[in-house]
């Protein structure tokens, strides 16, 4: 669906141009490919999302769907699942680096940061430095047998656990001795996920993982500058300073601050404020959202959708208030486990409570929650989206449980 905005066009002042609150959120939203016409489903359409966020977050949690899974739902429909391990595991246009889903092209970016891993000033930089050191000699032996055998789950290696030095942690990482040394080998870059099963990682040298024509240079700490703050501002839509500096790693704050300087001042980025919050966008995302017209949809988003993944920024841009209650006790949880925003159009408008119940084949969503302004016409595209969701995933049915009242005509419950 599409609409001609008839907002006034933003504001300009003495110092910088004044962008209102409904142009911010159109900004955040197009540049999370969230806006209709979204990318086609598809491997094309697959990579023109993983490309335009820049990376996708890895996490196994099957509440609904995997988070990369249900990302790339949201921008593409029912797409096949397939078509991503295809385009990691055959085509190789795409890889897996420290939990994230990345572009081939984006491996000098990559490089980059395996480079400087484990370097830092924080107390566990140096607690990883050390070990790492330490088992310098259980390193090459496992480098040395996936040379000669090729790749291989950390399973395989168990021999050498108790050869090396125990990893103390607090949490669930204490004594996994092997799981990490192959962790930090790969923050490292020497060895990388050359496939997987299920959510076993299989591990490989680089050659073994990555295409023959893989660029082989990581970037230049002023290229990674400078291609970090665009990126930033581009796929952000509309970023303040510090959510820029937060986004270029092993980097001095002055250096950050003296290229955006530099690329506003050439006219790469747009100074803009919002809420009286100084801010940049992109120069050409800048002239889209003053003159084009709006384009509007509606979906579910992945509590680790890159839109809302900074919950202090959504709710100074959208106004709506997100935590993952997931690890909240029952009894205290305001809106549920596992619990999707409702984006309708430019508007986060509610959320949903949902459940993937496979073995019934049923998705059971135990509540609909509606912001106080959410429009009641809006319950007709949230019962859509619902209903998209089922069918990609398999559910013969939804089971609809609570429902705001103001969609109760549309949804039932």
């Amino acid at each position: 669906m599409t609409r001609t905005d008839q907002r006034k066009p933003p504001q300009s002042t003495d110092a910088m141009t004044t962008l209102d609150l409904g142009r911010a959120r159109r900004s955040v939203v197009e540049a999370a490919l969230l806006a209709a016409p979204t990318p086609k489903p598809g491997a094309a359409g697959v990579m023109t999302v993983v490309r335009g966020l820049g990376r996708l977050q890895i996490d196994p949690t099957r509440t609904v769907e995997k988070t990369h899974l249900l990302v790339l739902w949201s921008r593409l429909g029912a797409y096949d699942r397939g078509e991503l391990d295809s385009l990691l595991w055959t085509d190789r246009s795409l890889f897996e680096y420290r939990a994230f889903v990345w572009p081939i092209e984006s491996l000098p970016e990559a490089r980059f940061l395996m480079q400087r891993f484990p370097s830092g000033h924080g107390a566990w930089q140096r607690r990883v430095g050390d070990w790492l050191a330490a088992n310098g000699p259980a390193s090459r032996r496992v480098l040395a047998r996936l040379g000669a055998e090729g790749p291989l789950p950390s399973r395989a290696f168990a021999d050498e656990g108790p050869r090396l030095t125990h990893w103390p942690s607090g949490g669930w990482t204490d004594g996994r001795n092997v799981t990490q040394l192959f962790e930090f080998l790969h923050g490292r870059g020497d060895v990388m996920v050359a496939g997987r099963q299920g959510n076993q990682r299989i591990w490989g040298l680089p050659d073994q993982a990555l295409p023959a024509d893989a660029p082989t240079e990581p970037l230049t700490p002023e290229a990674f500058v400078e291609h970090r703050v665009l990126a930033a501002v581009g796929r952000l839509g509309v970023a303040t300073q510090n959510e820029i500096i937060e986004r270029v790693p092993y980097t001095e704050r002055s250096t950050t601050l003296s290229v955006i300087a530099r690329l506003a001042e050439d006219g790469r980025i747009e100074r803009v404020d919002v809420e009286r919050e100084r801010s940049f966008m992109v120069a050409s995302a800048f002239a889209d959202v003053a003159h084009g017209a709006a384009r509007s949809g509606t979906t579910l988003l992945s509590p680790f959708d890159p839109m809302v993944k900074d919950r202090d920024r959504t709710e100074r841009i959208f106004g709506f208030r997100y935590r993952l209650e997931m690890y909240v006790p029952k009894a205290e949880r305001k809106f549920g486990h596992f619990v999707l925003p409702i984006l309708h159009g430019h508007q986060l408008i509610g959320r949903i409570d949902p459940l993937m119940d496979r073995r019934a084949g049923v998705l059971r969503i135990n509540a609909v929650h509606a912001e106080p302004d959410a429009p009641v016409e809006a319950g007709a595209a949230v019962g859509r989206a619902i209903r998209d969701l089922a069918g990609w995933l398999g559910a013969r049915e939804v089971a609809m449980g609570e429902v705001a009242p103001v969609w109760k005509r549309a949804l039932g419950g």
